[in-house]
């Protein structure tokens, strides 16, 4: 019959080794089970850069404004980041805000709305949006949408695309055509187009360096959402480019 002795380790260190293994298990699990616990009901968590007393980022049941959050500060804390209430808002310290500067959820879903900063004093609000190769030159060909408060006593925003703009509403292009005869008004009927819009105007242009001599009219009628027929007259039967574009609204 296996005695009680014959179940231990052979010899102490082995046996040293087992309880100190058992410790560390008890431990971890110690840990693991204070953690899932941990609640910071008032204060706050900061952490801060070696050398500096300036907090590089803290978690605050208040951060100021009586709601909890996170908030990271630039290395000289004059500029911060901040995650509250489902809103993340960015800014300067000193320098209030009449509307704050960031990125929010709609409660009714499905939005996310980007908002400029109103500054107290008539300061202009504006959203810049620009690639990462770009010093903010539109001059230079880098992509850049700005939207810029158009100055005080002004409701409008003036939005500037630096780029190659593709809006859904509008559709354009160019076709050629030839005239069945002389003076004779010739059509050609675009198709396949998929515009946004309830109500769609087209409008056509010839190119061309004779308009109102050699080319005697150029229209666009039933434009919609998938289409839009061009009409040309002109006093020979030479193939003419037309330009055209359809916009919805």
């Amino acid at each position: 019959m296996p005695r009680q002795v014959d179940q231990l380790p052979a010899d102490a260190t082995s046996l040293a080794r087992r309880v100190r293994a058992l410790e560390r298990a008890l431990d971890e699990l110690r840990a693991s089970r204070r953690a899932s616990h941990t609640t910071i009901s008032q204060g706050a968590i900061q952490v801060v850069r070696p050398g500096s007393d300036t907090p590089a980022a803290v978690m605050s049941t208040d951060l100021g404004d009586g709601e909890a959050g996170f908030q990271t500060n630039s290395t000289d804390g004059t500029t911060y980041a901040r995650l509250e209430a489902g809103e993340l808002t960015f800014g300067a310290r000193d320098i209030p805000q009449i509307v704050p500067t960031g990125m929010r959820a709609r409660i009714d879903g499905g939005t996310l709305d980007i908002q400029s900063g109103m500054i107290s004093g008539g300061a202009q609000a504006h959203i810049l949006m620009a690639s990462g190769d770009s010093p903010l030159a539109p001059g230079n060909g880098a992509p850049l949408i700005s939207l810029m408060w158009d100055g005080a006593g002004s409701a409008d925003m003036i939005v500037d695309v630096s780029g190659i703009l593709l809006p859904r509403s509008m559709a354009w292009g160019t076709v050629s055509i030839t005239p069945s005869a002389a003076n004779t008004p010739t059509s050609s009927t675009i198709t396949g187009l998929t515009v946004r819009g309830s109500t769609f105007i087209g409008l056509a242009t010839p190119v061309t360096t004779a308009p109102g001599t050699v080319v005697t009219g150029v229209s666009a009628i039933n434009a919609s959402s998938t289409g839009v027929t061009i009409w040309l007259t002109r006093t020979t039967t030479v193939a003419t480019s037309v330009n055209w574009i359809v916009i919805g609204i």
